[in-house]
């Protein structure tokens, strides 16, 4: 056992040492056995790539993990509740946490809104371009603004002015003053 252990940890430190070392396209194993080439040209791409080299780890000190998909989502094997209380499982959250980068912007869902709310999405960018900040975007078909539109919201008095007056429409009808909010 000792020496699997040994021969597993040696495994992972020498397929960690070789990343990006030549000029190949890096290969991680799957659980087919044989390897596969890792997308790293995107954000998505280098996600999953590091959320591989963290399963690797976990099954290296242990842990029955499968291989993450195409969005980089994984799941242990076994009942969660009781893995949590193991002592193996633990050790290995601790010793692999630190390569689980954060999931990336791209991969994070959105709560779906419902057609009251996009509609009044619609009605605040709106309001807001009625009341002084013409660049105000509208939503898109979900009800989201886009994160990299033309307004970034300024802090002038126009801005602060322009949300008080618009907040009802999604603040449920309740009036809000952002330079008064507490942060």
């Amino acid at each position: 056992m000792k020496i699997t252990r040994i021969l597993a940890v040696a495994a992972l430190a020498t397929a960690l040492a070789g990343c990006g070392q030549s000029g190949e396209d890096p290969k991680v194993a799957s659980a087919g056995g044989s390897p596969t080439v890792a997308p790293t040209s995107d954000v998505v791409g280098a996600y999953v790539e590091a959320v591989r080299v963290y399963v690797t780890c976990l099954r290296a000190e242990g842990l029955k993990v499968t291989d993450p998909d195409a969005k980089g989502r994984y799941t242990f094997e076994g009942d969660l509740r009781k893995l949590k209380a193991d002592p193996k499982f633990r050790a290995g959250q601790q010793k692999c946490g630190g390569l689980l980068p954060p999931v990336p912007a791209e991969l994070q869902e959105k709560t779906v809104l419902t057609a009251e709310e996009i509609e009044n999405a619609r009605k605040y960018a709106k309001c807001m371009r009625d009341n002084g900040m013409p660049e105000f975007p509208d939503p898109g078909p979900d009800g989201y603004y886009p994160e990299d539109g033309p307004y970034a919201g300024s802090g002038s008095d126009a801005d602060l002015r322009a949300q008080v007056i618009c907040s009802p429409i999604i603040n449920g009808g309740v009036r809000t003053d952002p330079s008064k909010a507490q942060g």
